[in-house]
């Protein structure tokens, strides 16, 4: 059994695991975003998968809580987990914050047509998510290919577990039917 205090160090040490730049917590990143830094040397390098601001023609997009500023990768990609359209290239599995790319090039070439950036591709998306592993934003699911999962406390951001987000999708696309 924990101690209080223990218990209170592991909720902080938690709520810090979401930290996109270590000292900004999610829901405050979300709130009020900082300016990103390029992955790479030239502002319009087709490897910056992270940053840039959307392109004019991007198709109209589910807008998470105080959000403003660009869209980080992972904002796209639970933007894409909760519209109910999008199942055929990436989905819930059913376990916990887990999600898999089932069709991780058409994931990347819908990222690329979000960020102007026609010449995106999974590999190029991929080296954008393991940015977040040291981040203890997504991590991979070892053993499967294509699964990831979200580590940070998103539950207290959405305000939603994410059983709860998949029921809502799970509704909504059974409404649309």
């Amino acid at each position: 059994m924990k101690s209080e205090n223990a218990q209170q160090q592991n909720e902080a040490w938690n709520s810090e695991r979401c930290s996109p730049y270590g000292q900004y917590q999610i829901q405050t990143y979300m709130q009020h975003p900082v300016p990103s830094e390029s992955m790479s040397s030239s502002p319009n390098s087709e490897t910056d998968v992270e940053y840039g601001q959307p392109s004019s023609s991007s198709s109209s997009s589910l807008t998470l809580p105080g959000l403003t500023g660009p869209i980080q990768l992972w904002q796209f990609l639970l933007e894409l987990l909760m519209t109910e359209s999008t199942n055929s290239c990436i989905a819930w599995t059913g376990d916990g914050w887990e999600f898999k790319l089932n069709d991780p090039d058409e994931v990347a070439r819908k990222w690329g047509i979000r960020k102007n950036k026609p010449k995106m591709n999974y590999e190029k998306l991929s080296r954008g998510l393991r940015y977040y592993y040291d981040k203890n934003i997504i991590h991979k699911t070892p053993g499967k290919r294509y699964v990831y999962r979200f580590v940070c406390d998103l539950t207290s951001v959405l305000q939603m577990s994410a059983e709860q987000i998949r029921r809502k999708v799970e509704v909504k696309r059974e409404l649309d039917q």
